[in-house]
């Protein structure tokens, strides 16, 4: 192998002098540099995030009153009643007045036992087709809404009389219910 001369020499100086700056920036000055990118990175995200946590406490007003709102509208929708029992006996009343507006003559109500949520009555009325047509008809129009679960007709007038036209009828109806404020 021959010597090399100065030129050469002074080359591979530079060569490994620059292969040294670069070693240096790429292991020491790289991260650091990349930790403050990363940082700002982060900055960034979190300003932005605090942006939009803003605009959600400037929003909590009318969300609350959407809340409020949507409260009321639910209990137009449902038997609002301290307890079960009270939800119970709403539901009867408003059963028992329908009857009576319909003009049936009412012989017994009750209110009865049911699941969480719910509010269940009975009335035993005696009433004519029309007057049950009409009840059916009040009952399905009433607001907040109920189920009927059952209707039962008992028409034994019509085996000793063919002209009657009175029936013998029990209603059972259920509604959901929601507690009062």
């Amino acid at each position: 192998m021959r010597p090399l001369s100065s030129r050469e020499r002074k080359l591979i100086a530079v060569l490994v002098l620059v292969l040294a700056a670069s070693l240096v920036l790429t292991l020491m000055i790289g991260p650091i540099v990349s930790g403050f990118t990363e940082r700002a990175a982060r900055r960034d995200a979190l300003v932005q995030t605090f942006h939009a946590n803003e605009l959600r406490i400037g929003a909590v007003g009318a969300l609350q009153a959407e809340a409020e709102r949507q409260v009321g509208e639910m209990r137009t929708l449902f038997i609002a009643a301290p307890d079960a029992e009270d939800a119970g006996e709403t539901l009867r009343e408003r059963v028992e007045a329908a009857a009576q507006e319909a003009g049936g003559d009412v012989k017994a109500s009750e209110a009865m036992p049911t699941e969480e949520g719910w509010a269940r009555a009975a009335i035993d009325t005696r009433m004519s087709h029309d007057q049950l047509a009409a009840l059916l008809a009040r009952l399905n129009a009433l607001k907040p809404a109920l189920a009927v679960e059952s209707v039962t007709v008992i028409a034994d007038d019509a085996l000793t009389n063919t002209k009657s036209d009175l029936l013998d009828v029990r209603i059972e109806a259920t509604a959901p219910f929601v507690p009062a404020r």
